[in-house]
């Protein structure tokens, strides 16, 4: 594959639509379309576990592609100047009022390599039984927070699943390799 150009086809507060033009390995020109964040902002996706019962701590929130409310780990942009680990701290406690220690930071990967250029690091934390910090949502938030015991993983998958709940992928994949057999 040749790169043999980029432009912009829209922009917005947040993101870009970008256009590759490329050449083939068969020599065939083509064109990809895809999302870029802004600054090429990467993203922290919080997988916070309590200490004492091991429940995963989760949120449902609203998502306007969707229209729907989507089943999540927490997340967010982390900001200029700033580490997964200072980003994961900051966005799980506000949005769920959950604070505690950071275990294990992942690499970048990406999320959908034919979409968008999205980064994000799994940042794996630590944290109290009850949340300990007042909640912090911005207008356009719309979160419910959770938290599942280990042994009620198989049984919450089905639930999302007969009541046509979207779950994220990472969430998905998860919950899969922390149970036995197959949940659905």
């Amino acid at each position: 594959m040749q790169i043999l150009g980029e432009r912009v086809l829209h922009e917005q507060t947040w993101t870009l639509l970008k256009e590759k033009s490329y050449r083939d390995t068969a020599g065939k020109r083509g064109r990809w379309t895809y999302i870029e964040r802004r600054e090429q902002r990467e993203a922290a996706v919080i997988v916070a576990t309590t200490a004492q019962s091991g429940s995963l701590v989760l949120i449902e929130q609203f998502r306007v592609p969707f229209e729907a409310e989507i089943v999540e780990f927490p997340a967010g942009l982390i900001d200029p100047g700033e580490t997964p680990e200072q980003t994961a701290r900051r966005e799980l406690a506000e949005e769920t009022g959950y604070t505690g220690e950071v275990i294990h930071v992942g690499p970048g990967v990406s999320t959908t390599a034919g979409l968008s250029t999205e980064i994000i690091h799994m940042v794996y934390m630590r944290v109290e039984e009850r949340p300990t910090v007042a909640l912090r949502h911005e207008g356009s938030e719309r979160i419910r927070v959770f938290a599942v015991r280990p042994e009620d993983f198989g049984s919450r998958l089905s639930e999302w699943k007969r009541s046509g709940r979207i779950l994220d992928a990472k969430l998905y994949t998860y919950l899969k390799d922390h149970l036995e057999g197959d949940p659905l």
